[in-house]
């Protein structure tokens, strides 16, 4: 089993495209993972601090199937890019070897209305789901990358 996740922060654009803030990035398969966390540096809009590390397929099974299992239940913005429907500024990217799940939100002048809303319900779910991750960033990449 193989499986990308990605959450960043910083997907509402405007006259210019956004500007991702911070990023989290989990790649792994059952040999173990690697996590990557980045956190835009004040006053800049492209240098990032990275911090890098690794986890084992054990540390990280858990965080697949919950993904799995909650984002299955989430909606997604239709048509997709047109809307930020969870309100929180956050992309999250979850691919594994039968599944795959995004949201998004406009990347710039393109703003749109969703045809799908989310519940606040489903609101408050994503959000758990955006804090686990950062939680996940913040306990493996622990060396500067």
């Amino acid at each position: 089993m193989s499986f990308q996740i990605i959450l960043r922060e910083g997907i509402r654009g405007g006259f210019v495209g956004p500007t991702t803030r911070y990023a989290v990035q989990i790649q792994g398969d059952k040999s173990g993972a690697t996590v990557t966390q980045s956190t835009l540096k004040p006053d800049s809009k492209t240098d990032y601090n990275t911090m890098a590390g690794g986890a084992s397929f054990e540390d990280l099974a858990n965080l697949v199937q919950i993904l799995k299992d909650q984002l299955s239940k989430l909606p997604t913005e239709q048509p997709p890019g047109s809307e930020d429907i969870y309100d929180l500024d956050t992309s999250i990217i979850f691919a594994c070897d039968d599944f795959e799940w995004c949201n998004g939100g406009p990347g710039g002048c393109a703003q749109g209305q969703s045809s799908v809303k989310a519940t606040e319900e489903q609101k408050e779910k994503f959000k758990e789901l955006v804090e686990l991750l950062k939680g996940v960033g913040q306990n493996f990449a622990i060396s500067a990358a």
